[in-house]
């Protein structure tokens, strides 16, 4: 009798925002710097390493320091989030 394991597991995938440019340097309510930039996120449940079933696919604000992260749908919500970081600033 053969051992074979079946392995699952989850993948995540981050990549640039093509708006990550302009709205760079956004507080991190966690950490309290200015780090936070939108990242594209894609995560997969995976079968023997092999992407299979995805289970989120959209955008995030992203901390790279204490890896905070929230969602976001539109440029809409970035221009709001951005107009409340001038008060932060202050």
């Amino acid at each position: 009798m053969s051992f074979v394991p079946i392995i699952f597991g989850k993948k995540d995938w981050d990549s640039n925002h093509p708006l990550a440019s302009q709205y760079g340097g956004i507080y991190c309510p966690n950490c309290h710097n200015f780090q936070v930039t939108p990242v594209k996120r894609r995560e997969f449940i995976s079968f023997w390493f092999i992407p299979v079933f995805p289970i989120f696919w959209g955008n995030q604000l992203h901390c790279p320091v204490c890896n905070w992260r929230q969602d976001f749908k539109t440029e809409d919500q970035l221009k709001k989030v951005q107009k409340e970081q001038q008060k932060v600033r202050q």
